[in-house]
């Protein structure tokens, strides 16, 4: 047994339980579970209102497992993953008591712990399950909660705006053929313990092998199979999958993500490249991963480490300015120092010599050494309009003095 150690809002947490969960006793068959959870997703309305939609996300969660219950007490739980593993192992269900292969013992949560999320998320992670039974003090089953319950209990909007599809989707996804049977798909799903094979077809618009999305084949597919009696081994994907498969970008926010999935009722979604190829899948379980604790860390970390950037840039963008103010100043002061000495020059030039002539070489070399000029000429306007060039300063060959 499992207690939560934070406190967080409890009444709204509550609305997280999925309550009047499907109860059976140890002797019942797996054909006879089969049948009740078969029966309870049949009534799943196809109206999609609010109302509706919420309705049918409970009985969703219901239509997904039984509880194995003996003198009130949980004793066990199967699941549609359990179904599949043993479709996959070709065994006969019809006179196989659920005693001898439910999950047992079933990991449990008390109503009264269930005052943190993160906690109920994390214990799923944890013990890699997808449905948390809750049981009163006396551990008799008061209903269960899974991650799509916690899924729309949770609704973080800036968080998910945050985070992209890229972050949290599985890459590694197992596919086959549209021509594969409903068994081999049952035994992937066994074997590499997924709840869905993505049917794809060779893609044929580039030279690198390419995997382009057509479909999807799910846990409840098989169980749905099992319930109608049918042969796995001679029904192909391509008949029974699920098509079109809804898809999303990887650059995509979660937020979108969540719209899509509450607008599509998907629980499912390919994550698609620019040509149309696989490149991931993203399921409800990637949404509650964006709320995990050590993820949130992660992205605080993130964002820590970029606000100090930022900062960073900021402080070198000030120093960069103040250092072009610094040098734009020194310039004008040292063309200022420079005019004024210039001036001086000219002035002790002056004094200390009485011949006109010198004074006016000795201005123009002056003045072109402080300008940096090619030439500086000082002219002289007659009379009669005629003008003659008295002084000249110039690293030129060509001169026009006199």
């Amino acid at each position: 047994m499992f207690r939560g150690t934070t406190a967080l809002t409890p009444i709204q947490l509550t609305t997280a339980i999925v309550r009047h969960p499907l109860v059976v006793s140890p002797d019942t068959t797996v054909m006879d579970a089969i049948a009740q959870m078969s029966g309870v997703r049949s009534l799943c309305n196809t109206a999609r209102t609010a109302d509706g939609q919420l309705d049918d996300l409970d009985k969703e969660a219901r239509s997904s497992c039984v509880f194995v219950v003996e003198n009130e007490q949980l004793v066990g739980v199967l699941t549609e993953r359990d179904v599949v593993r043993l479709s996959a192992q070709q065994r006969s269900l019809e006179n196989l008591a659920l005693r001898s292969v439910m999950a047992h013992p079933a990991v449990t949560l008390r109503e009264s712990a269930f005052t943190d999320l993160f906690f109920a998320i994390n214990l799923l992670d944890h013990h890699q399950i997808r449905h948390l039974p809750i049981v009163d003090e006396h551990d008799r089953l008061q209903g269960l909660v899974t991650h799509e319950s916690l899924r729309q209990t949770s609704r973080p909007l800036d968080l998910l705006r945050l985070r992209r599809v890229a972050e949290v989707m599985t890459r590694e996804v197992i596919c086959a053929a549209p021509d594969s049977s409903m068994l081999a798909l049952a035994q992937l799903m066994a074997e590499h313990r997924v709840s869905s094979v993505m049917i794809v077809h060779p893609g044929t618009i580039s030279t690198e092998p390419l995997q382009i999305p057509v479909g999807i084949v799910t846990e409840r597919d098989i169980v749905q199979f099992q319930a109608l009696g049918l042969k796995l081994e001679t029904c192909l994907a391509q008949a029974v999958m699920s098509t079109p498969i809804f898809k999303v970008k990887p650059e995509e926010s979660l937020w979108t993500l969540q719209q899509i999935v509450n607008q599509r009722s998907s629980r499912r979604l390919a994550v698609t490249g620019e040509l149309g190829e696989l490149l991931g899948i993203v399921t409800q379980t990637s949404l509650l991963q964006a709320l995990n604790l050590l993820e949130l860390y992660k992205l605080a970390q993130k964002l820590k480490e970029k606000v100090v950037r930022l900062e960073a840039q900021k402080v070198q963008q000030q120093e960069n300015l103040i250092e072009q103010q610094v040098e734009t100043r020194t310039a004008a002061l040292n063309t200022k120092v420079q005019r004024e000495k210039l001036v001086a020059d000219l002035a002790t030039k002056i004094r200390s010599s009485l011949s006109l002539q010198t004074i006016l070489d000795t201005t123009v070399q002056q003045v072109r050494q402080v300008l940096g000029c090619d030439r500086v000429n000082i002219w002289r306007f007659e009379a009669d309009r005629e003008i003659i060039v008295v002084a000249e300063s110039t690293d030129s060959s060509l001169s026009l003095l006199g």
